[in-house]
């Protein structure tokens, strides 16, 4: 009976460790960076806003790897993929909603506003306006406001923007109201952070439709408070720009 007894406490207090082990580890974990192959540990206290460090990177592979998101490709043309090897198909918006290229660009401008405040989530439900993250803000906003279905992710949509747009730019000096802007991963609020990167080093994370006079509308992170209307200086967007272009004309 006695031994009985030790084998029990023996047994209680191993349980014991592995919860406080486990809790002790938990309380040291962070996001990991993925701004190259290695891991990298970022802290809340460099950042305050960890979800910049992730962006949607991959986000339409996880979500939309075996959909081709309803549409045929044409049988006598070469069909172009996305990055996640997805077609590409070119879109137009509804002619009973976008009666001219203005009306487009302010239907689109009007609906982005209306999501003002929606929380971020990454990887957000694909289906339903309750979250979003970055990309799934765009693809959502074009498709309520024009029904224009574009691709799930920033890097597709950028891939989208390179194959259709009639304007694109890699200067922020040539945005204009209503285009997509397309940015790399974050690093850090200094512009040293973005200097003598190496192309491998500036992978599209991120997007955000152009306001005009320097402002852009986008759903960064939780801690930005979702949707919402900043200036391109925000978090060093200007120096992370990477590509933008208008989808409209």
């Amino acid at each position: 009976m006695k031994k009985l007894w030790v084998q029990v406490l023996t047994l209680g207090l191993s349980c014991s460790f592995i919860l406080i082990s486990a809790c002790s580890s938990n309380h040291d974990i962070r996001p990991r960076s993925v701004n190259d192959h290695k891991t990298k540990i970022v802290t809340e206290e460099q950042t305050n806003d960890p979800d910049l460090y992730f962006g949607d990177l991959g986000v339409e592979q996880r979500f939309n790897a075996h959909r081709l998101r309803g549409y045929t490709a044409d049988p006598n043309q070469k069909t172009l993929l996305d990055p996640n090897g997805l077609p590409l198909i070119e879109q137009h918006p509804k002619p009973s909603i976008g009666l001219s290229h203005k009306n487009d660009v302010e239907n689109v401008i009007t609906t982005a506003e209306s999501y003002i405040g929606t929380p971020y989530v990454y990887g957000s439900d694909r289906t339903e306006p309750s979250t979003f993250d970055c990309s799934d803000y765009i693809q959502w906003v074009f498709m309520t406001s024009l029904d224009m279905h574009l691709p799930w992710d920033s890097r597709s949509q950028a891939a989208y923007v390179k194959a259709f747009s009639k304007k694109k730019y890699t200067s922020l000096k040539e945005a204009q109201r209503g285009d997509l802007l397309f940015f790399s991963s974050y690093r850090g609020d200094n512009a040293s952070d973005y200097e003598n990167l190496k192309p491998s080093d500036k992978i599209i994370t991120h997007v955000g439709i152009y306001m005009g006079n320097g402002k852009i509308i986008h759903c960064p992170s939780k801690n930005s408070g979702g949707v919402h209307i900043g200036e391109l200086t925000w978090r060093q967007l200007n120096n992370r720009f990477i590509l933008g272009g208008s989808i409209l004309d």
